[in-house]
């Protein structure tokens, strides 16, 4: 009986040390807090995105926005992919709120934006549209869990 309580401090023992061992501390050093990231990259970059394409319809007549030059599809895109990384940064230090409904929204948010990087790719201003509302939809379901919730018990 002895040599099994001996042998079982060992391994104990043993595997405190290798999970210790194993463990190591990220690299990430978060600065901004949720609300900073929205403000100053998830949001301007999602609105590049909205803004690049569109109809208006007016009585003078229609008018298509698309980007129109290798330097405006540029910008579409340099705002998908730092609106894709978003969805990583979102993800790091103690900025999500839980591992469920957060890490999906957190990923959705980054498979949206790599669909507007591919449309930008391809050039093509209707899959760019449809990115943008996926975009769009990612954002609303987030805000309708989080940011609603959390303004409601602030009273505002």
């Amino acid at each position: 009986m002895v040599q099994h309580d001996s042998l079982r401090t060992v391994l104990v023992s043993s595997f405190a040390i290798l999970a210790a061992g194993c463990t190591r501390q990220l690299p990430f050093k978060p600065v901004a807090t949720v609300r900073e990231l929205m403000e100053s990259t998830v949001h301007p970059s999602s609105e590049v995105i909205f803004d690049s394409v569109g109809t208006i319809i007016t009585i003078e007549g229609t008018q298509e926005i698309a980007p129109k030059n290798d330097e405006e599809w540029a910008e579409v895109r340099a705002s998908a992919v730092t609106l894709a990384e978003a969805g990583n940064l979102l993800l790091i230090g103690d900025r999500p709120k839980d591992r469920g409904t957060w890490y999906t929204n957190a990923r959705a948010l980054t498979d949206a934006a790599l669909l507007a990087v591919r449309a930008v790719d391809a050039k093509n201003p209707e899959q760019l549209f449809e990115a943008g509302g996926q975009v769009y939809d990612v954002c609303q379901r987030c805000h309708e869990h989080y940011w609603h919730d959390a303004t409601r018990e602030k009273g505002r």
